[in-house]
């Protein structure tokens, strides 16, 4: 291989896994880190989501209804809110594969119109549909899956915020090293492709490699990252949830452990021959603004049993 082969193996292995580099931690990690999370909020009881999308509404002015107004109006298949003095509804839509549909969109226009309230507001993890936007444009506010993750993601605990950007970076790394690998074989196949005795201008080699797609980028599971290790005695709140993932992870029975919410702790279990949550209690218990959080207790999918729900402080 000539001096000219090598020098053009080299550019187009850097163009092209430098573009696949930039592309893998600008567009894709944020869209993985964002998947993870929808995925988690899909997966949680219908009122811890609906508390954190209503925490996330709070930055747009919204303000939950008084216990009392609740309490005289009873049930309700929407939440209430406040906005300048205005009433407005809210419903929340669980699950990944929700559609917000027009016909979605009109129930909540006859809810509004109904309570006279000012507008109202759909949220879910799923999508909403192209026709349904339109006709909600005005009095209706429509939240899925894309605009719904900015809402909700400052909401999560640290340890959630983590974990999830954990997950994203080791995934987009894998694919990276994946990307610049295939980078480097075309880079060799381009060199050895090229007329013997021509040599390649600068010029000509940046634009023949930055046509050409990093084609090798996987899409590998990236593997659960656990919260590190606490070296000094927690003080606040966040270090405290910290801590007790730490120890709570020691435990026999548990394969890992995160707070899903700030309030709630959820605990993946290893097998289903034993039941870790006196020791899991003991640990909470230690903790003054930990002790009164929920404990949601996830078996191994091969179980066959539901996940399980109880507050330590009443066990």
């Amino acid at each position: 291989m000539t001096v000219a082969s090598i020098l053009l193996a080299l550019a187009t292995t850097i163009v092209i896994g430098g573009v696949a580099t930039a592309w893998l931690w600008l567009v894709q990690r944020p869209r993985v880190e964002r998947m993870e999370g929808l995925k988690l909020l899909a997966g949680m009881r219908w009122r811890e989501f609906s508390k954190l999308v209503i925490d996330g509404l709070h930055s747009r002015g919204f303000q939950p209804e008084a216990a009392e107004e609740t309490a005289e109006r009873g049930q309700d298949s929407v939440i209430h809110l406040k906005r300048d003095t205005q009433n407005w509804l809210l419903a929340c839509k669980q699950g990944l594969n929700y559609r917000i549909t027009p016909a979605v969109v009109g129930d909540m226009t006859d809810a509004v119109r109904f309570h006279g309230a000012a507008g109202g507001v759909v949220a879910t993890p799923g999508v909403a549909d192209a026709t349904a936007r339109k006709l909600a444009s005005g009095r209706i506010d429509l939240f899925d899956g894309e605009t719904l993750w900015p809402l909700v993601h400052p909401q999560l605990a640290h340890s959630v915020q983590d974990e999830l950007a954990g997950k994203s970076r080791q995934a987009v790394t894998r694919q990276t090293t994946i990307a610049w690998a295939g980078a480097l074989t075309l880079g060799l196949v381009v060199a050895f492709l090229s007329p013997k005795g021509e040599t390649s201008s600068p010029e000509t080699t940046l634009a023949e490699a930055s046509t050409s797609p990093a084609r090798a980028v996987a899409a590998p599971v990236a593997a659960p990252v656990h919260a590190p290790e606490i070296a000094a005695a927690p003080v606040s709140d966040d270090e405290q949830r910290d801590d007790v993932i730490r120890l709570v992870t020691t435990l026999p029975g548990v394969e890992r452990a995160m707070w899903s919410t700030k309030s709630t702790l959820l605990v993946y279990l290893a097998d289903d021959t034993s039941d870790p949550v006196r020791g899991i209690c003991d640990v909470m218990t230690k903790y003054e603004a930990l002790r009164t959080s929920r404990l949601h207790l996830q078996p191994p999918a091969a179980a066959g049993r539901p996940a399980r729900f109880l507050q330590c402080a009443t066990y």
